[in-house]
C-alpha cells in the first residue's frame, strides 16, 4: 500500500493492485494552496464543506462515497461510520464520516473532520493499523483529542492532518502541539509525500509520521 499526501485532509491510497482512493479533495481558494488535478477509482467525502468535497480537482468520473455504509473498490474494502463534526452532536457543524479502508491485511482509518470524542465510534471501528487524524482544533478535535483516538484505536502509524501551515488561508493549530505529546524517538518527519506500508509489526513502537505535501 502507498499513501500520498496532498495537504489538509486529502490523501491518495494506492493498493498493490493499483486501485486508487482519494480522500476529502479540497478547494484551493478556501484552503490557501492548490489541489492537484488527479484521477482515481473512488473519492471519499467526510462531509460537504468546500475544504473536503471539491470534485473539480478530480479529472475523471469516479465513484463518490459520502454516506455511511460498506462497499468494495476492487481490492479495497471500505466501511464508513457516521459521527459528528463538533462536540454538540452536530448542532454547530453537522455530521462527519469516518472511513476505514482494508487492503493487503492493513486497516487504515481516515477520521475526516471529527469534532468529538465518540466511544461508540471507537467500538464500531475497532483496532486500526494506520490512523489519519485531524489535530488542528477549532473545527476538529485538538491535539489531545487526536491522541485519544490514536490510543483508543491502537494505531501503530499515526499521520496527522488538518493542521495549520504557512500556506493555509485560515487559522488552526499547527502540528507541533500534537507532536509534543510524543517522544522525539516516536516522530518521523518524512521528506517524501509518499508513505509505503506493506506490513505492520505489532511489536514495534507507535510512530507518528509527518508527511510533506505533494504539489502535483
Amino acid at each position: 500500500m502507498k499513501l500520498q499526501y496532498f495537504g489538509h485532509s486529502c490523501f491518495r491510497i494506492i493498493s498493490d493492485m493499483g486501485t486508487t482512493i482519494v480522500t476529502d479533495p479540497f478547494r484551493g481558494t478556501m484552503v490557501g494552496f492548490d489541489m492537484p488535478h488527479i484521477r482515481c477509482d473512488a473519492v471519499t467525502v467526510s462531509h460537504h464543506h468546500d475544504d473536503h468535497d471539491c470534485m473539480e480537482a478530480i479529472v475523471n468520473n469516479p465513484a463518490v462515497l459520502d454516506v455511511a455504509g460498506n462497499c468494495l473498490a476492487d481490492d479495497i474494502a471500505i466501511n464508513s461510520y457516521e459521527t459528528f463534526h463538533d462536540d454538540q452532536k452536530g448542532k454547530l457543524r453537522g455530521k462527519n464520516l469516518v472511513f476505514v479502508f482494508e487492503l493487503e491485511g492493513i486497516r487504515l482509518a481516515h477520521m475526516g473532520d471529527i469534532g468529538c470524542l465518540d466511544e461508540h465510534l471507537v467500538e464500531q471501528v475497532g483496532k486500526v493499523d494506520v490512523l489519519l487524524v485531524p489535530v488542528g482544533s477549532v473545527y476538529t478535535v485538538d491535539a489531545v483529542g487526536a491522541k485519544w483516538y490514536a490510543d483508543k484505536l491502537g494505531a501503530k502509524i499515526i499521520v496527522p492532518m488538518h493542521y495549520h501551515t504557512e500556506e493555509h488561508a485560515f487559522s488552526i493549530d499547527n502540528v507541533d502541539k500534537f507532536l509534543d505529546l510524543y517522544s522525539k524517538d516516536a516522530i518521523k518527519i518524512q521528506l517524501s509525500p509518499t508513505l509505503e506500508v506493506h506490513w505492520i509489526d505489532e511489536e514495534a513502537p507507535t510512530t507518528v509520521v509527518v508527511l510533506p505535501r505533494m504539489a502535483d
